[in-house]
């Protein structure tokens, strides 16, 4: 049975002396496994259309539950990703966390599209590495339901917008402002070492993530200091509901 799919390859294995095994990340399909045959000669037809972080609309053969590669139309190559150690590990990194997060025969169309983007801005120079990769998991954790209360304090819902100073409880998914977070740790209910405090523009930049079209998502700047500090709170929000390592994100780390 013929099989069409728009997917992306988040992962790529060599099999027999010619062929490949591609990670897929589909819309619909969750993350197949695709076998490729032939796609590792240098004379193969779909030779750009096989590489990894390639995305294409693929024709699949499904037999006895294992798919295997047909056809592929080439939709973007996302080649220059490849051209420096750092944007490659960053790319493997944002491969592989969407590919974790996708579920089996469920709309995966948002965390795809998300992943595109994201590449897309990488490949073409849009942003830096680290305004990436902060916006990806900000995004990401918003797609899969775990965006906080943005507009007021969780304890006694002030407006954000209105109060001095505000802080983020990356554990509990909560910002605060910084009046109630004190009294919260004052009385033990919160450790004070999982509360960061959140600069005005940090929390703009929240705001705009969560909300912006899903072509803008990069649309904003920061300075050095609030992007690292916005880098750094958005891979704890996201890891502490994702509960799992990313070999990935190590080797992202020795490079940033």
């Amino acid at each position: 049975m013929h099989h069409k799919i728009k997917g992306i390859i988040i992962r790529e294995n060599a099999q027999g002396e010619s062929s490949k095994l591609l990670t897929v990340l589909t819309e619909l399909d969750g993350v197949i496994l695709v076998k490729a045959k032939g796609a590792r000669n240098i004379s193969a037809t779909n030779l750009k259309n096989v590489q990894l972080f390639a995305c294409s609309n693929m024709l699949l053969y499904l037999k006895n539950e294992s798919y295997t590669l047909v056809d592929a139309e080439l939709i973007e190559d996302f080649y220059a990703v490849r051209e420096n150690i750092e944007s490659l590990a960053l790319a493997s990194y944002l491969c592989e966390v969407a590919g974790s997060v996708s579920v089996r025969g469920s709309d995966n169309s948002a965390v795809l599209q998300l992943l595109l983007n994201s590449l897309y801005a990488l490949s073409r120079g849009m942003a830096t590495l680290k305004h990436i990769k902060a916006v990806f998991e900000v995004r990401l954790a918003s797609i899969l339901g775990f965006e906080p209360e943005i507009n007021n304090c969780d304890a006694c819902e002030k407006t954000l917008d209105s109060v001095k100073n505000r802080v983020l409880d990356p554990e509990n998914g909560v910002f605060m402002c910084e009046e109630c977070s004190d009294e919260l740790i004052e009385s033990g209910e919160v450790d004070k070492k999982g509360i960061f405090s959140v600069s005005q523009s940090i929390f703009d930049a929240f705001k705009y993530i969560f909300g912006a079209k899903s072509n803008k998502i990069f649309s904003f700047s920061l300075g050095e200091k609030d992007l690292d500090e916005l880098n750094t709170l958005s891979e704890i929000y996201l890891h502490l509901r994702l509960d799992r390592k990313y070999k990935t994100l190590d080797f992202l780390k020795t490079l940033m």
